[in-house]
């Protein structure tokens, strides 16, 4: 009974010494702090496995405390209590050096996703660079197609001044052909007035001959006014050049805004530049944390060698209890435990926003490049309709330039031949009045003189012959150019609501229309040998099926709202295509699964 009351008494005062020794032990640990401050930073470098040596020697420490602590019978249980709780702080120091492993291996991880998303990042840069030169390809391409579609518009402005202009001189030449038919029956008024007056000298016989040369100058001054006009579509023509000029200017005035757009492209890649390098400093303070945190450890651990140190050096010189040494480790240990599981819970909240960050900047990344792709098929898109349009325009346009040509050629032809003619009669005037002072000398009978007045009607009919034929040359000019108003018409309705057809210019007498229509080719030159006659030959034929295929639409309007509902299914169904069709896109994501 009294072994067990000294045992029982001996835990009590082992407890009040342990509360002295720990107010002793706190205040040569505030006044060794200060020491171990400087030491600490002399020692930042060491590694963990100088940590480690300083905890085995610590627990060899610890070990010759507990064998001297042997040798005193009555300390054995408290000595094994210390033992277990020392095990127990090896193990939680051991689980925290783990985790703290752990963590440099997830930073490390994250510094490597951080890597390959700057690569993901530099990557995608590239390729919204290749997206902008690609853009600015359409955006040129559209603004050159724009451009001729101007062209073709105000080609049909010319073409409507034109055929104004022709209408005009149509009705100046029936006028004159009317004032020829009028000239016509008044010399022949005059012819059976100069019959009748023959008798009345040969004054009167002077003055129908003049009258009559006034009639051939006439018709001398209607062919000039003629040439002049010829000379005025040329001035025309030259017109028309200089409106080219002028949409070459707005063409380099479209150039100028499409390098705006690229600057404003390259201004919002600087923008994700920016955003990159903000998403590196923020992975650069990460890294900051962590060395932070590696330091701290280190320093605890130091501290924990220096504290361990402190208590055998006054265990030994003061002769303190172990069992007081080992519950102040106790407790210092656990406030450690405390603060490192505080520093660790802090850095995996930052680790979790850290891969919030990342999941965000993949997904904007992503959705990004899901719409950069997006615009670049449909740019590819309307570059390929674009295409076909600008082929379709290329082509009306050498068709028309061709034909334009043939034009030239023609007036060229008939301006010589006209020219020649007129020569010709200018001779036989010439002889006639050469014959008229010869003769009027000597005596002429009646006979001569009806010799002269028939040759002089003759003349005149011939005149009145070439401005028939210059009038019909008129009207087929006159027809060409509506035919090639309706063309441009029919393509630009085509684009937008389908083909119209304007032949409003057609008269209901077809085979006064027939007579007048243009032939590109006659038929001597479709004689000719060798591979140009026979495409002489099919052009013309070409030509023939076309104006009565639109002679056909004009009088068959059943006809005509059957092509109409033709082509407007037809190009709702090409738009369903277009607006369904999705092509396959293989890609992988940007997290590299």
């Amino acid at each position: 009974m009294d072994s067990k009351r000294e045992k029982s008494k001996a835990p009590v005062t082992q407890n009040h010494s342990r509360t002295s020794s720990i107010s002793s032990v706190s205040t040569s640990t505030q006044s060794g702090k200060t020491t171990e401050d400087n030491s600490t930073r002399s020692q930042g470098n060491e590694t963990p496995d100088s940590s480690d040596s300083g905890l085995g020697a610590q627990v060899d420490g610890v070990k010759d405390s507990s064998l001297s602590a042997v040798a005193n019978p009555s300390l054995t249980a408290n000595d094994d209590l210390k033992s277990h709780e020392l095990s127990n702080l090896r193990l939680e120091n051991q689980l925290l050096r783990n985790e703290v492993q752990s963590l440099n291996q997830e930073m490390a991880s994250l510094i490597q996703r951080s890597k390959e998303t700057q690569e993901e990042l530099n990557k995608s840069r590239e390729r919204v660079e290749k997206w902008n030169v690609d853009h600015s390809k359409s955006d040129r391409m559209v603004r050159e197609l724009r451009a001729r579609v101007d062209d073709l518009t105000e080609a049909v402005g010319a073409k409507d001044s034109q055929l104004a202009v022709l209408k005009v001189r149509l009705q100046e030449a029936d006028q004159l052909l009317s004032s020829r038919t009028e000239a016509l029956e008044a010399l022949q008024s005059e012819k059976s007035r100069i019959i009748q007056d023959h008798s009345e000298g040969s004054s009167l016989q002077n003055q129908a001959l003049q009258t009559l040369q006034d009639r051939l100058r006439d018709a001398d001054s209607a062919l000039k006014r003629e040439q002049e006009s010829y000379k005025q579509m040329q001035n025309e023509f030259a017109a028309r050049l200089s409106k080219l000029e002028a949409e070459r200017q707005k063409l380099a005035e479209g150039i100028t805004e499409a390098e705006r757009k690229f600057l404003d492209e390259k201004r919002r890649a600087d923008e994700l530049q920016q955003q990159v390098k903000v998403t590196k400093n923020h992975l650069e303070s990460a890294k900051q944390e962590l060395a932070d945190y590696k330091q701290k450890a280190t320093r605890i651990l130091q501290s924990k060698e220096k504290l361990i140190n402190s208590l055998k050096e006054g265990s030994g010189i003061e002769g303190m209890d172990s069992h007081t040494a080992s519950t102040m480790e106790l407790e210092e240990l656990r406030h450690e435990r405390d603060t490192q599981r505080e520093e660790i819970q802090k850095l995996m909240g930052q680790i979790q926003q850290m891969r919030t960050e990342l999941q965000d900047m993949e997904t904007q990344q992503v959705s990004e490049a899901e719409s950069v792709r997006e615009q670049l098929q449909d740019l590819q898109e309307q570059i390929a309709a674009q295409k076909m349009a600008k082929q379709e325009t290329e082509a009306e346009l050498e068709r028309q330039k061709q034909e334009l040509h043939y034009t030239e050629e023609e007036l060229y032809r008939t301006k010589n031949t006209l020219q020649s003619r007129i020569k010709d009669r200018e001779e036989e005037i010439q002889k006639l009045r050469n014959q008229l002072t010869n003769k009027a000398l000597s005596s002429s009978s009646q006979t001569e003189l009806e010799n002269r007045l028939h040759q002089l009607t003759e003349t005149l009919i011939q005149k009145q012959t070439m401005l028939e034929s210059l009038s019909t040359e008129k009207n087929s000019l006159v027809y060409q150019l509506e035919r090639l108003e309706q063309q441009l018409k029919a393509i630009q309705g085509s684009s937008s609501n389908g083909p119209s057809i304007n032949m409003s210019g057609i008269d209901g007498a077809e085979g006064a229309r027939m007579r007048n229509v243009p032939v590109l080719f006659s038929d001597m030159d479709t004689n000719m040998a060798g591979m140009y006659g026979r495409v002489r030959k099919a052009a013309s034929s070409i030509d023939q099926f076309s104006i009565r295929l639109g002679i056909f639409l004009r009088r068959y309007p059943i006809a005509r709202v059957f092509v109409i509902i033709y082509m407007a299914l037809l190009h709702l169904w090409v738009m369903i295509v277009l607006l369904t069709y999705t092509p396959e896109m293989h890609h992988d994501s940007p997290s590299g699964r």
